[in-house]
């Protein structure tokens, strides 16, 4: 049995409410919820969250919020695997079984069924930990470096002096979702290693939302979704007019 997580906390610090900013008209959190939902791939979906309106407008739009997250694994320095194990955890002593778990984030909102089934597949005949959307990125941003102490360091010093025309393709995690096994997500596997793989997602759509500029660019994204969508229709019923 297949289940999809939601984790969704209160106090987000770069955008200020953003798992229930208005995004389309409704939360940004309904989106993923309705896709995931409406996939007919999962079970059930839950939400992981500290805030009782964040509760409420989750289960308003259908998913399940059986208990609250603890302060404690709420903050901004608690990584996804805490957050998910800890939802396991209570999820099995209610007694639900299942096998396989996606963590699909609040501001998600380009996710569809498609993409959810062809990751899960590719879990399930890989044999994989973990499967997760991805991003290219041009590569010269391997020879990336930062400053620490007032001294330059490089990101990977394996490039230094290699040529680019010799440089690997190169990813980002995309800030989508990450499906994985109940048993990965138990004992806390690392979600980018050797045992785990990804499907390349469009760049130009599914962004990572990490503050308003990503929020602006969403937002402006499924504005032209929309209007593309409109006309599509439009054409189609010309189309048929013309034809009868």
């Amino acid at each position: 049995m297949k289940i999809a997580i939601i984790p969704a906390r209160s106090k987000s610090q770069r955008i200020k409410n953003k798992n229930t900013k208005n995004f389309s008209g409704k939360p940004i959190i309904s989106w993923p919820i309705k896709i995931a939902k409406n996939s007919k791939i999962f079970k059930k979906v839950f939400v992981s969250t500290d805030s009782k309106k964040i509760s409420n407008i989750s289960k308003k739009f259908g998913a399940e919020v059986p208990f609250l997250r603890p302060k404690k694994i709420s903050g901004n320095k608690t990584g996804i695997l805490e957050v998910v194990k800890h939802s396991i955890s209570l999820l099995e002593k209610k007694k639900l079984k299942f096998n396989y778990v996606c963590c699909i984030f609040a501001t998600a909102p380009f996710i569809n069924k498609n993409l959810i089934k062809k990751s899960f597949e590719k879990l399930r005949k890989g044999k994989y930990d973990f499967v997760f959307g991805a991003n290219k990125i041009d590569t010269k941003y391997l020879r990336s470096f930062y400053v620490k102490n007032k001294k330059l360091n490089m990101l990977n010093n394996n490039f230094y002096s290699t040529p680019s025309k010799s440089y690997p393709d190169a990813y980002v995690d995309s800030g989508q979702f990450y499906w994985g096994t109940k048993k990965a997500w138990k004992k806390n596997k690392m979600i980018f290693s050797k045992n785990s793989s990804f499907i390349v997602l469009d760049g130009k759509k599914f962004i990572d939302i990490n503050n308003y500029k990503d929020f602006k660019l969403a937002k402006k994204i499924a504005k032209n979704s929309s209007l593309r969508s409109v006309k599509w229709k439009l054409n189609k019923t010309i189309l048929k007019f013309w034809e009868e």
